[in-house]
């Protein structure tokens, strides 16, 4: 690893003049969210968690209070300070309250490991760093904490809900926007964790691209699943702050349970993940005459299967946004409020405000190279920034399309499939299934496993009156001397053409997406041998 800065990036002058004159970046400070909600609407619901909530006016109360404790800890601005948290009301109010301060939040999950840990105070040499974390999980980590100044996240609880009365809350002074406000950790190719810089702009930004995204305003109630220190997490908490909107934290999980306490307040949008999505409608189902009271799915992170959205939106009349994004770039793109829902299946979805697509980096004709308001200011080790910007555009390591000023991301650009370690390339999979007898065309594509990390499986329209087995594709590679260390393990019969972009490219990502409802062989663990699974069984 090159040297680290001792001093954390600002955003640059002419990025700055850009989007401030365009209105992306603005003069909105913290307290038009917070504070102005609790004068507005005192008594509407702030923030809950699995123990306890908060009106708007009891949290800005917790936030003055919060300040007090930070301020007696000598956090300041231009301070560093790693909050590990999980999903809790705790945790909104310290971070709130940290950057109100004007410090520099590096997040971190309550799961995280002791080597996680240390990687974070290690970070930023020459910082004085102190750690918010809960007790229990300070006793866990308490050998790297050893050296380090730590307050209690129960510090920050905020009290019980007062009944509203006059507030008196002094004006903080508003921290710079453009310098580094939180740091998130993001693996890249190397395995190893790249600290991305994010400054109260590009946060929010991005979290107004989600409330385009999703028509978010007060009214809503957004219920965070996905851990409130990542991007995901972020992004809502910066949402329903800025639109003054409620926001409910689930730290602990069940499907059946978190249906149940969804619907009781009234959760309007859920954001995150498929898998989640998938579990809690599934969860619905077995419970007849259980309905879900979201409104919108916002949903990126993974392929979307089919079955999954035609769930949402035939059983449950859930609307599907879109999101394309990352912890670089969070809700690049994403569906519109007027699409229907075969143009929220079908693409990316729409450039938001100030976002910018080109395609062509110097290392792949097709690479997508982002720039817009919600783009991070960079990684921590400017070695990382060396290969990750050309020119001022990011590089994003995925294969995009644009068409009728819509992204399509074709896919990973490394197109390999990792089982147990064993990297499979996709190119050369689909080179050795050429000639596969009656096939009209076939590609090779990855599929998550809970065994082995991923498998490769291969999507085949047939000719007319042609059949084909997984047995017949293997004793066919195996003819061609495929190793059998990479055979494919699934065979998906596609019904009609595959999935291509305008250029004629297969959309590798829809394959994901589509092939649950299709019939399939899959060889099953442990054998050479395949066995037919119909899909739908």
């Amino acid at each position: 690893m090159s040297a680290l800065p001792h001093r954390l990036p600002r955003a640059a002058a002419d990025r700055v003049a850009l989007y401030r004159a365009s209105g992306l970046w603005h003069n909105r400070t913290l307290a038009d969210g917070i504070e102005a909600a609790a004068a507005r609407r005192p008594d509407a619901l702030a923030v809950a968690d699995n123990d306890g909530q908060l009106s708007y006016a009891g949290l800005a109360r917790a936030l003055a209070s919060a300040a007090a404790t930070l301020a007696a800890h000598r956090v300041r601005a231009a301070g560093i300070v790693v909050l590990v948290s999980g999903n809790t009301r705790h945790g909104v109010i310290a971070y709130h309250a940290l950057l109100r301060a004007g410090a520099t939040v590096i997040a971190l999950d309550r799961r995280c490991g002791a080597a996680d840990l240390r990687a974070a105070l290690g970070a930023v040499p020459g910082h004085r760093t102190c750690v918010i974390v809960a007790e229990a999980e300070a006793a866990r980590l308490q050998d790297v904490l050893a050296t380090h100044a730590v307050i209690p996240l129960e510090a920050f609880d905020g009290g019980p809900d007062q009944p509203t009365g006059p507030l008196t809350l002094q004006a903080s002074p508003e921290p710079d926007r453009d310098r580094a406000a939180v740091m998130l950790f993001s693996s890249g190719t190397t395995g190893r964790p790249k600290g991305v810089l994010h400054s109260l702009n590009t946060l929010t930004a991005g979290a107004a691209n989600m409330a385009r995204i999703t028509s978010a305003g007060q009214d809503t109630a957004c219920y965070l699943i996905s851990p409130l220190t990542s991007i995901t997490g972020l992004m809502q908490v910066h949402l329903a702050a800025d639109a003054h909107a409620a926001l409910v934290l689930e730290d602990r999980f069940d499907p059946p349970e978190t249906l149940r306490r969804m619907n009781d307040v009234g959760a309007t949008l859920l954001g995150g993940a498929p898998v989640i999505a998938q579990r809690l409608l599934h969860a619905a189902l077995a419970e007849p005459g259980t309905g879900v009271s979201l409104r919108t799915l916002a949903l990126g992170g993974a392929m979307l299967p089919r079955p999954l959205l035609e769930l949402a939106t035939e059983s449950f009349g859930i609307q599907i946004a879109r999101v394309y994004g990352s912890s670089e770039a969070p809700n690049f793109s994403g569906s519109l409020p007027g699409d229907d829902r075969e143009a929220r299946l079908s693409d990316d979805g729409a450039l938001m405000p100030g976002s910018e697509v080109r395609a062509g980096s110097s290392g792949h004709p097709r690479e997508g190279m982002l720039r817009g308001p919600s783009l991070f200011l960079g990684y921590l080790d400017p070695a990382d920034n060396a290969s990750a910007f050309e020119g001022g555009w990011y590089r994003s390591g995925d294969e995009v399309e644009m068409s009728q000023e819509r992204l399509t991301v074709v896919g990973r650009l490394t197109e390999v499939v990792n089982r147990n370690g064993l990297k499979i390339s996709l190119p050369e999979a689909d080179a050795a299934l050429d000639g596969l007898p009656g096939v009209l065309e076939c590609s090779s594509f990855g599929l998550p496993d809970a065994e082995t990390g991923e498998r490769l499986a291969v999507a085949v329209r047939l000719a007319a009156g042609a059949a084909l087995t997984l047995d017949d594709v293997v004793a066919y590679l195996l003819g061609k001397g495929v190793s059998r260390r990479t055979l494919p393990e699934q065979l998906v019969r596609w019904d009609g053409p595959l999935p291509r972009t305008a250029s004629g490219k297969v959309v590798r990502s829809r394959l994901v997406m589509e092939c649950p409802a299709k019939d399939c062989d899959l060889a099953p663990r442990g054998t050479g041998h395949a066995s037919v699974i119909k899909a739908h069984d």
